[in-house]
C-alpha cells in the first residue's frame, strides 16, 4: 500500500470508471497541480496538508472560491474511490469538510449593444473577404476571424440555441434537419450525457442552409463533424482533416473580445438567453429548463436576475 502513487490511483480509477478525454484531462489537471504543492505520495496525505493547500490556492494565488471547490470535488472522489478500493489507508477522507463557501455570481451576459458591436465586426470581416478573399495577413500572421462567414454562423447558432461549446463542436452534418427546423445534439457532447434537440429559429435558418450547401459542396459526409473550419479554410484543411477540436473556437473568441473590448465566449450567449427568457418564469421556467438541458430545475432557476427596475416597482407599490 506504500508504494501506491498518484498515476497508479488515477490509472485504476478511469479504468474503472470510463470517463470522456475531457473528464479525464480534468483530474489529471487538478492531480498535477497539487503535486505541484506537494511531494507527499496519496498514502500519507492528511487534512493538514489539504488546509495547507487551501491557503495557497484562496489566499497567495487568490483564484475564487468556485475554482478550490472544483479540486476539492476532484481530489474527493479520487480519494473516495482510493479508500473503498482498499488503496489508501486512511478511515476518512482527507478533502471531506474542505470546501468553503461560495458566493452566488450573477451570470455574466451580453447586452443588446454588445451584441449589435460584434456582429459589425464579423460583418466587417465579411467585407475584408470578399474584397481580398481569406488570405488576409495580419502581423505575419493568419486572422483567427477569418472565414468570418463560418465563425458568425458558430456565434448565431451559440446565440439562437444557448448550447454549449462541446455540444457545438459535436454537431454532424446528419444533425441537422433543415426541413423539420431542428439540430441533434448528441450524448457525447452533453454535460449531463443525455440526447437533446433544439429548434432552428427564423434568423438562423439561412445562416444554417448555406453552411450546409457549402459542406455539400466539399464533399463532407453526413456522420463529418459541421463546425470544423478545416472544411473551409485550405489553410487549415491539413490540420483538421476531419475533426477540430477547441483551438479554433477559443481563438476565434479571444479575438473577437480583443476587438470588441469586452468578453464574448461561448457561455455568454448561453447565459444572454436564458436570463432574457427567466425575466418570465411563470411562463418560460420549463421551456427554459428543456432548451437549456438541465436535468434539474435549480440549475434553470439561477438564471432568475430580478432586475433593480422591476425591484423599484415593487417597492414603491409596497412602500410608498
Amino acid at each position: 500500500m506504500d508504494d501506491i502513487t498518484f498515476k497508479y490511483l488515477t490509472d485504476q480509477y478511469f479504468y474503472k470508471k470510463l470517463l470522456r478525454p475531457k473528464t479525464i484531462d480534468s483530474y489529471l489537471k487538478v492531480v498535477r497541480t497539487f503535486k505541484d504543492f506537494t511531494s507527499v505520495p496519496p498514502t500519507e496525505v492528511d487534512q493538514h496538508i489539504v488546509l495547507g493547500w487551501r491557503n495557497l490556492v484562496l489566499k497567495e494565488q487568490k483564484r475564487a472560491p468556485r475554482t478550490w471547490n472544483n479540486k476539492v470535488s476532484h481530489m474527493r472522489a479520487l480519494f473516495n474511490f482510493g479508500i473503498a478500493q482498499g488503496f489508501l489507508p486512511h478511515e476518512q477522507n482527507p478533502f471531506h469538510y474542505t470546501v468553503v463557501r461560495a458566493g452566488k455570481k450573477r451570470k455574466k451576459i451580453l447586452t443588446k449593444s454588445q451584441m449589435d458591436v460584434l456582429y459589425r465586426r464579423i460583418d466587417q470581416y465579411l467585407d475584408i473577404e470578399k474584397a481580398h478573399g481569406c488570405c488576409v495577413l495580419y502581423n505575419g500572421r493568419r486572422n483567427a476571424m477569418h472565414p468570418a462567414w463560418f465563425w458568425g454562423t458558430a456565434i448565431s447558432v451559440l446565440r439562437y440555441t444557448a448550447i454549449r461549446m462541446g455540444q457545438l463542436l459535436h454537431i454532424r452534418l446528419c444533425d441537422v434537419n433543415l426541413e423539420e427546423r431542428w439540430i441533434d445534439l448528441s450524448s457525447d457532447g452533453s454535460k449531463n450525457h443525455d440526447e437533446h434537440r433544439v429548434p432552428i429559429v427564423e434568423a438562423l435558418y439561412p445562416l444554417l442552409e448555406y453552411l450546409l450547401a457549402r459542406a455539400e459542396e466539399e464533399g463532407m459526409e453526413p456522420e463529418h463533424q459541421l463546425f470544423n473550419v478545416g472544411w473551409f479554410d485550405p489553410r487549415r484543411k491539413r490540420k483538421y482533416p476531419e475533426v477540430m477540436d477547441e483551438c479554433p473556437l477559443r481563438a476565434f473568441f479571444r479575438r473577437l473580445s480583443r476587438e470588441c473590448n469586452f468578453t464574448v465566449s461561448p457561455h455568454r450567449f448561453r447565459h444572454t438567453v436564458a436570463t432574457h427568457m427567466m425575466k418570465s418564469p411563470e411562463r418560460n421556467l420549463y421551456v427554459v429548463k428543456r432548451l437549456l438541458g438541465h436535468v434539474s430545475l435549480a440549475s434553470t432557476m439561477e438564471y432568475i436576475d430580478e432586475s433593480v427596475d422591476g425591484l423599484r416597482n415593487i417597492l414603491e407599490t409596497e412602500l410608498m
